[in-house]
């Protein structure tokens, strides 16, 4: 959502940012508080202050940062949308759920396109009384959508637990490194994590959730110092990209199945225990489940696949 002023646009999602830091006297303990990474709070406030035109806070190396004048100003009508817009929300929130008969659903961009896309659609061709909505984009955006009301349910990759929402382990997926068909690495059997760490990968972009959580399993399986080369926020721009020997990915196995069974692609045969990503349901903690996101939960628990 987006609050416009005259020459001004501002989005809720800034807003909530600048006041957490306003509120914790910390860009670091903002993002801890807000789950993101710190260089995405600095960004939001810089954004904000270009917008606004001027400093919100005087900030010194070593130093909190302090309000200036003219960021008291905005944290005073900061504090007054986003509390409209709560009340926007609730309203929303309960028009939806007096109706009864809609589910919206925000899915994580890998799941949706590739796990998910046979199950939602069969729940479509079978629930047609239910009115399905789907949303597609990034681990931040479903978390944040579940949070805000503006979805019912959430579905992600992850296998940590998500601050401010309910969350359930429903599936699992694997994933795998892969690479061109000409990489050094295709054919050997048993690569050790070690030579993996020697060459670079195209990943997600930087500071996304998704991109940390991948960084974190590779480390997990002992595959350290990542060199990311190259980056792209959509799986058809990161495939040719693997595939035109730019650098190694690791991707989910279902995003990648119909490349490999191609030849496209090739999968390296990495000596570690499987990467193995768990499949979330979420939903929020402050407001009753409907009809529809019990059925809809229901159902994706009765088809998800295990490994």
């Amino acid at each position: 959502m987006t609050i416009t002023f005259p020459m001004i646009n501002v989005t809720l999602r800034r807003l909530e940012v600048f006041l957490a830091v306003a509120e914790v006297e910390s860009f670091s303990r903002a993002a801890d508080k807000l789950d993101i990474a710190q260089p995405s709070v600095s960004a939001h406030i810089r954004s904000l202050e270009h917008q606004v035109g001027g400093a919100v806070f005087r900030r010194r190396r070593g130093s909190r940062p302090v309000l200036t004048d003219l960021g008291r100003s905005v944290r005073d009508h900061a504090r007054e949308l986003l509390a409209e817009a709560d009340d926007l929300r609730a309203d929303i929130v309960s028009l939806r759920t007096s109706a009864g008969t809609e589910l919206v659903l925000s899915c994580q961009r890998s799941l949706a396109n590739f796990v998910l896309k046979e199950p939602i659609t069969r729940f479509a061709l079978t629930h047609r009384e239910i009115r399905l909505i789907v949303r597609i984009g990034k681990q931040e955006d479903v978390v944040e959508e579940v949070r805000d009301g503006i979805a019912d349910i959430g579905c992600f990759l992850s296998n940590e637990e998500m601050r401010g929402v309910h969350s359930e382990v429903i599936g699992a997926q694997r994933l795998q490194i892969v690479a061109g068909a000409s990489h050094p690495l295709v054919g050997r059997r048993k690569v050790k994590p070690g030579e993996v760490a020697r060459y670079g990968f195209v990943g997600p972009p930087p500071g996304s959730l998704f991109g940390r959580a991948v960084q974190r399993l590779l480390k997990s399986a002992g595959i350290n110092d990542i060199q990311v080369v190259a980056q792209a926020t959509e799986y058809q721009f990161l495939r040719e990209l693997v595939a035109a020997g730019v650098g190694l990915s690791c991707s989910p196995e279902k995003s990648v199945e119909a490349d490999v069974a191609s030849g496209l692609l090739s999968i390296i045969d990495l000596d570690a225990p499987d990467l193995v990503f768990q499949i979330r349901l979420i939903s929020s903690q402050h407001r009753p489940r409907s009809a529809p996101m019990e059925e809809f939960s229901a159902y994706l628990r009765s088809c998800m696949p295990t490994l």
